[in-house]
């Protein structure tokens, strides 16, 4: 079994791009000023990924005001409204999408996913997306009669989206889907049509793209829909170790696992040996021929000085876990 370490959704900003969106917010500053920032911070992040070696390349999202905005902007049918509400139970906001049409692509440039002028053409680039299950929980429905005809319409520009995406040159696609494991915000459990339905969404937007696919859950338990999402056609499949006993797990599959085992809620910095322990004992319980050691979500949520050196600890339990296999 392999071991390898990489990043994805959004990467905290320095304090000097927080100070600067702050000014430019109170129009204290120009918007030339917040993008040369954006750049510096992109370039300190990718410097940190080669420097860690990662197994692909994430551009930390720095022009990102929350983890469903660039796909609500690329949409029709579909606006950010402004009402805010908490990303599950964080203490950041994200404003909650308004589904007043239907839903298709609208014409979008894929550098407001991901600055692939950034980013060194020699390594694999990889870009986080909102699935369209947890967006349809996430956003406010005022147009389809049931959330499944919402569902295939978000599965459909999705799937356009990350077409143009592969065509730019983006390698590699995460959709996070937190709402299958996370939901205090949800009177009952899902039912099993409720599953079938999320599933085949999720199928529908990965059919025939040409990009690597995973797909990972973070904030809930991922026991008892880890079988249904290791039958999707997808490269790889990812939960939250934090939030998933892995004990019970049996896994045997082809697909690359990926192991959220750096808390990405946790100022605390995980110790390498610790993580590349952990990992050891979790390969256990899993034949696959590929491991990858990944935050459980993104580490916007902590400092950046504290985000880089769980980065690192990262890549160097990846290494240390290897050698011991």
């Amino acid at each position: 079994m392999t071991f390898t370490a990489q990043l994805g959704g959004i990467y905290p900003r320095s304090e000097q791009l927080v100070e600067l969106t702050r000014s430019y917010d109170r129009g204290k500053t120009e918007r030339e000023s917040v993008e040369k920032q954006i750049e510096e911070d992109t370039h300190e992040l990718v410097r940190l990924e080669e420097d860690a070696g990662f197994e692909n390349f994430s551009d930390g999202a720095f022009a990102w005001q929350d983890q469903l905005r660039p796909v609500v902007e690329s949409l029709d049918g579909v606006t950010t409204g402004t009402r805010y509400s908490r990303w599950f139970d964080t203490n950041t906001f994200f404003k909650k999408p308004t589904i007043n049409g239907k839903v298709t692509v609208a014409k979008f440039d894929p550098k407001e996913f991901v600055r692939t002028d950034l980013l060194p053409r020699s390594k694999s680039w990889k870009v986080t997306l909102v699935g369209p299950y947890s967006f349809s929980e996430l956003g406010e429905n005022l147009h389809y009669k049931t959330n499944a005809d919402l569902l295939s319409d978000l599965a459909r520009s999705e799937n356009e989206i990350i077409r143009k995406l592969s065509a730019a040159g983006i390698s590699q696609v995460q959709i996070s889907e937190p709402c299958l494991v996370y939901r205090p915000y949800r009177d009952n459990a899902m039912t099993g049509s409720e599953l079938n339905t999320a599933l085949t969404a999720l199928k529908n937007t990965v059919e025939g793209v040409n990009a690597t696919i995973s797909l990972q859950t973070y904030f809930g338990d991922a026991t008892a829909i880890l079988p249904h999402l290791l039958k999707l056609p997808v490269d790889g499949v990812g939960f939250d170790l934090f939030e998933t006993e892995y004990a019970p797990l049996k896994i045997e599959t082809k697909k690359k696992i990926a192991l959220g085992i750096v808390d990405s809620r946790e100022s605390n910095v995980e110790d390498r040996r610790w993580i590349a322990e952990t990992a050891a004992r979790v390969s256990k319980h899993i034949v696959s021929d590929r491991t990858v050691l990944v935050p459980n979500s993104d580490l916007k949520f902590v400092p950046r000085k504290v985000a880089d050196a769980k980065s690192r600890s990262l890549a160097e339990a990846a290494r240390l876990v290897g050698e011991r296999k």
